[in-house]
This record gives C-alpha cells, structure tokens and sequence, in this order.
C-alpha cells in the first residue's frame, strides 16, 4: 500500500492506494482528479455534488462537505474511500451502486470517465432519472477515446475545458439520453450470458474463457465450487451445466458483475445451488472451503496493467482450497502465472496451451 499528500486547492490530503507495491510509483490520484477539485471548489463552491467512478476516494475527501452521494460499481474502489476518510478524520458520505436509485436532490454530476462508453451511457441515463443535468467528465488524455466529444454530444451541449497537466474536464448540460442497451443477453457455447453495462466480456465471449471452457471436460468434477472473477458467470455456468449438481459461489469486485451472473444463473437454471457475492477476491471466505476454484483473473486495475491482482488471489485461494483441492487458472503466457502460483503450491501443471493463452492446474 503506497501513501503520499495529494496538495490541492481545497487542502492537503494524505491518501492511500491499497493493493499497490512499492515497486509501482502510483498515487490515489491523478491530475484529473485535481483539475476536477480545483472546478468544484472555485467554480461550484455552494454546489451538492454526485460522485461517480472515485477510483481512490480522492475526490470524496476533497469535497467531503458538499458530497451528496457516492456512486461505484468497484467493492475495492469503496474499501480505498473507507480506508481514506479515516485516515483524513472525514465523515462517511452515502454510498450507492450504478443499479441503485441514488438520491435526487439537486446536484451537480462530478465523474471521472469511465474506461468503456458502454457504461457512461447507462450512468448518464441514471443522472438524468435523477435529475441531474450538469456534470463534469475528466480524464487524462492518454486516456481519452478518440471519438468522446462527439459522443457526449449525442446528450447534449459540451463545453471542454483546457488541458491542464495532461488533464480535461467535459462540462455536459444534459438533455436527451436514450436508452441503454443493456443488461443483454448472448448466447455463448451452450449458455445464456446476461451482461451489464460495466462487465468485461459484456459483448462477446472473452478469449481467455473461451480457451478455458475448450478444456471443461478435462477438468476434475467438484462439489463445492468457486468462480473467482466470475465476470457474467461463464466459467462456473458452463461448469455446473457441464459436470453436474454442485454448489458454486461467484465472486467479483464488480457489483454489475455479480448481478449479471446471478440473471444468468437464473436463465440457465442449472442444477444446484449458488451464491453471488460483490468482494475483493476470497478475502472474507473462511479456509478450506472449496474442492475447486476456476479463475480467469484481470490483470488490469482500471487503465494500470500489472499481475498484482493475480498474485492476491492465488494467495487468498490457496488459504480457501480444501486438502487435495485445485484452482484452475487461464491466462497470458506472458504473465507467467505459473511462476506465480509456485510460490504458493507444490504442484503447478499444463493442462492446456496455445500460441497466447495457457491453462493451469495448482493444488497443495
């Protein structure tokens, strides 16, 4: 976990970034972040404000008086807030997923961009069931998809504030915005997928799962299962529908996630039971719990690429793995998971490989 002081026009700040190492110089913040501070308090200092997609908690800390709500669909982005209230003795503000009808008292709408356009357009639509019809977008531009301006133009007027640090803030007076598209269903290999707007694989069947369920026969059969990272739920769906009656819990940090695998499982019907938990990977599972754990594990957090998702959930796994029990791991060859899982288990072993992705076998 990385600490540093975040020095803005409303204060100085100690914040942390909790899953970080020391190997990796990365803040809590970033320069849009600031530029989004410095708007508020010189510009909208009387203002209530709705914060959206506050990766750190960095901007509710900041503006922690004028806050009305807290909307994430990230279980780990609200245990950072948590985490930096404390640390900065600030009051809890109300906290809210992007399914939830938040508060509409009058506000403006303070969001960092999010990493797909698929999700801003369902949070807009969410702004303007609550009423709130100015807001201010930033990112960094490194970040920026090509087409942004031209896109939040399709709902209304957009002013775009300078560049300040590599920085930009799209100020957007809401007007019209049409209806999203999802959640949506596809069909993939046998199985009815309900996707959310914020869920990777939303559109089509990630490449990595779908090398992992290529092998689906050649995994053991098991009782009680867990589909670590479960996305929409593919792995553990096939899973139950492929080896039989067992228990199989999901877990992901994403809270759309776990809705849109839970509406999955309620689609296909599979035999046995389930469970549908929003958490930060196996951290609150009691040990050895599960004969089988099947993890195709992110190794992005937001836009930093890094495997130390990874490596906390094969910790985690380990601890919650029966005696003579397996994860089953898909991923990159060039993240070298097997390395990682090594230093973890005894026995590490190929089930599977090809020219990009390899699947792997680890028990105790």
């Amino acid at each position: 976990m990385l600490q540093d002081t975040l020095q803005c026009s409303a204060g100085d700040f100690t914040l942390r970034r909790p899953g970080a190492s020391q190997k990796q110089v990365l803040r809590a913040w970033d320069a849009s972040d600031e530029y989004l501070i410095d708007l508020v308090t010189h510009e909208h200092p009387t203002s209530r404000v709705t914060l959206f997609n506050d990766q750190f908690g960095a901007l509710a800390v900041a503006l922690n008086q004028q806050v009305d709500c807290w909307v994430s669909d990230s279980y780990c982005a609200s245990q950072a807030l948590f985490l930096n209230l404390d640390e900065n003795q600030k009051p809890q503000v109300s906290l809210a997923t992007p399914l939830d009808s938040w508060s509409s008292t009058p506000s403006i709408g303070v969001m960092k961009l999010p990493k797909n356009l698929s999700y801003l357009h369902t949070l807009l639509e969410s702004c303007q069931q609550a009423q709130i019809s100015s807001l201010l977008i930033a990112g960094m531009m490194k970040h920026l998809p090509k087409n942004i301006l031209s896109y939040l133009q399709q709902f209304g007027t957009v002013k775009r504030h300078p560049f300040k640090k590599k920085a930009t803030v799209y100020e957007l007076q809401l007007e019209q915005v049409t209806k999203s598209a999802y959640p949506k269903t596809n069909h993939f290999l046998g199985v009815d997928l309900v996707s959310h707007a914020n869920v990777f694989g939303r559109d089509k069947l990630d490449p990595g799962a779908d090398f992992f369920l290529q092998h689906i026969d050649a995994l053991p059969a098991a009782k009680s299962v867990a589909d670590l990272c479960c996305g929409s739920g593919i792995l553990g769906l096939k899973y139950a529908k492929s080896k039989g009656p067992c228990h199989m819990d999901f877990f992901d940090e994403s809270f759309m996630a776990v809705e849109s695998a839970k509406l999955s499982w309620q689609k296909n019907q599979p035999e046995g039971t389930s469970n549908f938990l929003w958490d930060d990977g196996l951290g609150k599972i009691e040990d050895e719990k599960y004969d089988l754990i099947l993890c195709n594990p992110p190794f992005h957090e937001q836009f930093t690429v890094g495997d130390h998702i990874a490596k906390r959930l094969f910790k985690d796994a380990k601890r919650c793995l029966c005696p003579n029990g397996k994860i089953i791991v898909v991923g990159n060859r060039h993240l070298g998971y097997h390395v990682t899982l090594k230093k973890h288990f005894k026995k590490v072993e190929q089930i599977a490989a090809n020219g990009k992705f390899v699947l792997l076998s680890a028990h105790a």
